[in-house]
């Protein structure tokens, strides 16, 4: 994938993930009945998708059970999100220290399980995703 695109994914990402909880929360709906209907929706870009991309093949047994974990792992911070979404804490509190607190974690993952450089750079970013949270909890 080009630079370019991975930019413009980033973008869609920034938008769309940033402006569904806001969309959400218009609803009130929330709870496993609100998620659960999420994630049937979620199906329907995701499945024109995978149609009208070239086949590919079926995972493998080795590639099939990280996916199965993973999933289970999105369907349980679904559920946690939906919640935050549609509670009653701010949506400009709840959502972005949850939505940060996913950055770090997965940066800290990527630098643990797959032996990526820990740079002063990534260091300065980690400790301003942490002023973050800070500086936008509740009071």
């Amino acid at each position: 994938m080009s630079t370019r695109v991975e930019w413009i994914c980033i973008a869609v990402v920034a938008i769309f993930w940033g402006g569904y909880p806001l969309v959400a929360r218009m609803t009130s709906y929330g709870g496993p009945a609100g998620s659960l209907l999420l994630a049937l929706v979620s199906l329907v870009p995701v499945g024109a998708a995978a149609l009208w991309s070239a086949a590919s093949a079926p995972p493998t047994r080795a590639q099939l059970w990280p996916l199965a974990i993973a999933g289970l792992m999105q369907g349980v911070g679904l559920l946690a999100f939906v919640r935050l979404a549609t509670g009653k804490l701010e949506a400009s509190v709840a959502i972005p220290i949850s939505d940060v607190a996913m950055l770090i974690v997965t940066t800290v993952g990527a630098i643990l399980f797959f032996q990526e450089s820990l740079t002063a750079q990534k260091l300065a970013g980690l400790a301003l995703l942490v002023l973050g949270i800070a500086l936008l909890r509740p009071a």
